[in-house]
C-alpha cells in the first residue's frame, strides 16, 4: 500500500472554490482503480490549511492516477487558488517495500515530490 500526504495552503478569498474542486476531484479518484481510500481534511489552527491523505493499492495505481485528466485539470485549475506550492509525501507500507526492493529493512519512505 501507499499512502500520499499533500498540504495546500488555500488563498482565504478563494476558499470555497477550492473546496468545491476538492469536492469533485474526491469523486473523481475514489472510482479509479486501486484507490482505496481520498479525503481531505482542514485544519483546526487555520482553516486555509488543508491536507489530502490518500491510499493506493500499489505504486501501479498511483502513478495511473497522477497520470489522468482530471488530476492535470485539477493542477491546473488549483494553481491560481493557493498561497505556496503544494507539498506532497508518498509513504509505502512495510509490505509494498519488501515486494518490490531485495532489503526489505529499508526505510519505508519514499522520497518527496512537490506539484
Amino acid at each position: 500500500m501507499i499512502m500520499v500526504q499533500s498540504t495546500f495552503h488555500l488563498d482565504a478569498k478563494h476558499k470555497n472554490a477550492v473546496v468545491d474542486l476538492m469536492k469533485k476531484m474526491t469523486q473523481m479518484c475514489r472510482e479509479e482503480r486501486g484507490c482505496l481510500s481520498y479525503e481531505y481534511y482542514e485544519g483546526l489552527t487555520d482553516s486555509c490549511q488543508i491536507i489530502l491523505l490518500q491510499e493506493w493499492e500499489n505504486a501501479d495505481c498511483l502513478q495511473e492516477h497522477y497520470q489522468t485528466d482530471h488530476m492535470a485539470d485539477f493542477l491546473d485549475n488549483l494553481s491560481k487558488f493557493l498561497e505556496s506550492p503544494v507539498t506532497t509525501r508518498s509513504y509505502a507500507s512495510r509490505e509494498a517495500v519488501t515486494q518490490n526492493t531485495p532489503a526489505g529493512d529499508e526505510l519505508l519512505k519514499s522520497e518527496q515530490t512537490i506539484h
